[in-house]
Order: C-alpha cells, then sequence, then structure tokens
C-alpha cells in the first residue's frame, strides 16, 4: 500500500507509515496492542482496534474496533509523485 510513498517501518510492537518531504506530511503507527497514532493534528482517538481492512485500490485502511473505527486515507499528492 504504502510502497514508493514514503518510509515504512516495522517490528514486533508496530508498524509505521510516513511521508517525505517536501510531500504532504502525513503518517500513521499501528501497535501490535492494537492502538494507533495519526499524524493529523486534530485526531485524538483512544480506542482499541481489532481489525485492520485495507481498501481493494490500497488508497485506504479502515480500523474497526467495538467502540468505533478510523479510516486512514492516503493523501493523492502522495501518488502523484508516485507517478512521476
Amino acid at each position: 500500500m504504502f510502497e514508493g510513498l514514503g518510509v515504512v517501518n516495522a517490528d514486533a510492537a508496530s508498524v509505521e507509515f510516513s511521508s517525505v518531504a517536501p510531500s504532504v506530511a502525513t503518517g500513521i503507527v499501528l501497535m501490535r496492542s492494537g492502538t494507533m497514532a495519526a499524524n493529523m493534528p486534530l485526531h485524538s482517538i483512544e480506542t482499541v482496534f481489532t481489525e485492520v481492512v485495507f481498501e481493494e485500490d490500497l488508497t485506504a485502511l479502515h480500523l474497526i474496533g467495538l467502540h468505533g473505527s478510523y479510516t486512514y486515507r492516503v493523501p493523492g499528492e502522495l501518488f502523484d509523485r508516485r507517478s512521476r
């Protein structure tokens, strides 16, 4: 999903994506515990997610939990950079 769009790091505790300047600043971290952090200033989410569902076209992922859901959508500007 994130190939060619930025930096992806993964270890036993988490998987993380972050864009690289000069692209739009964005990113998401998914922790093994089911929690997440998104690089969006107003997105303060305090819940545990139990399922990750990827859009078929790999432009977004949906996190689903007992007390809510969250959709992370890759900014279109990043896809524009990939196609160059």
